[in-house]
């Protein structure tokens, strides 16, 4: 019988077809995506990952043990050093004013306030459904997109960071820690947290898309 969040996979494939090909997607792996758009991107982002340290704090405070707390505040440092520190040293080296840049468009609140809220009204297997939606799917698509090249160094860097084994180990710990939940639930509580995975998916598609707004 096929795992839970492999059920997902396929209950949701339409969906996450249109993100793994999303144009946002493709531009990378046709290295032909924008400097404008992969700045606006990068703005969306480093402003997101404040709001992914929330939710992971959420996910500490939630977690029903030591085992799930030891991991989780580990992701918690390195979205505090690691990724805190590349968005600060790569909005300087491209001479990035956020500023000069969109922040707030609806696609992109949408996305951060739909993430806050599901991880501060649920519990900690919808924290970790939608961590898993937003992790799996990235590592997926950079995984491919890694096969190709690109001419922009920061760009590279960015996909090569998110297909990376260390970036692997976190999407397959919080695939596995999500199968560990569901196994204990009842069916109506698995569908429910199969409609947050969806929305996740869809949130994460209009985000991209944002990148796009002239």
């Amino acid at each position: 019988m096929a795992s839970f969040t492999e059920q997902l996979l396929a209950e949701h494939q339409a969906t996450w077809r249109a993100m793994q090909q999303h144009r946002f997607v493709t531009d990378i792996e046709q290295d032909k995506l924008p400097d404008r758009v992969f700045n606006q991107y990068l703005v969306f982002e480093g402003d997101f990952v404040a709001t992914a340290i929330g939710i992971f704090a959420l996910a500490v405070s939630k977690a029903p043990g030591i085992r799930q707390q030891r991991w989780l505040v580990g992701v918690l440092n390195a979205l505090v050093d690691e990724q805190m520190g590349y968005f600060e040293e790569v909005l300087a080296r491209r001479k990035i004013d956020v500023n000069d840049y969109r922040r707030d468009l609806p696609a992109v609140g949408r996305f951060r306030d739909g993430m806050l809220a599901a991880a501060q009204q649920g519990g900690y297997a919808d924290i970790i459904t939608l961590m898993f939606g937003a992790e799996w799917m990235y590592y997926t698509w950079c995984r491919r997109v890694s096969e190709s090249a690109q001419a922009d160094g920061d760009l590279r860097h960015w996909v090569d960071m998110h297909a990376a084994e260390e970036f692997f180990a976190q999407a397959r710990w919080l695939k596995e820690e999500l199968d560990a939940c569901a196994a204990a639930m009842a069916d109506d509580e698995r569908r429910r947290l199969s409609v947050l995975y969806r929305r996740v998916l869809e949130w994460e598609i209009d985000f991209h898309g944002a990148a796009y707004t002239e």
